[in-house]
């Protein structure tokens, strides 16, 4: 299994302090995607399967390898109110 980032705003270069994109000067979500698409070459290490959705339910496509630490490109962010 290859692990990649997901290519969306969350991973961009030009998603500016975690909520601007300076291509198209509006307010994103770490979670759209454009044809502006820069990899951000940074790892959090505050983002992994166990802040995704999926983790530990029938819709994880990987449950015998997620873990903390662990990202695939199917993540899904647990919306914090």
């Amino acid at each position: 299994m290859d692990i990649q980032l997901a290519k969306c705003c969350g991973n961009c270069d030009h998603h500016i302090k975690g909520q601007l994109c300076n291509v198209h000067e509006i307010i994103t979500a770490d979670t759209q995607a454009c044809q502006a698409y820069e990899f951000r070459a940074a790892l959090s290490r505050e983002t992994d399967c166990l802040k995704c959705t999926k983790f530990q339910t029938e819709h994880c496509p990987h449950p015998n390898k997620a873990s903390e630490g662990m990202m695939c490109t199917v993540y899904y962010p647990r919306i914090v109110a």
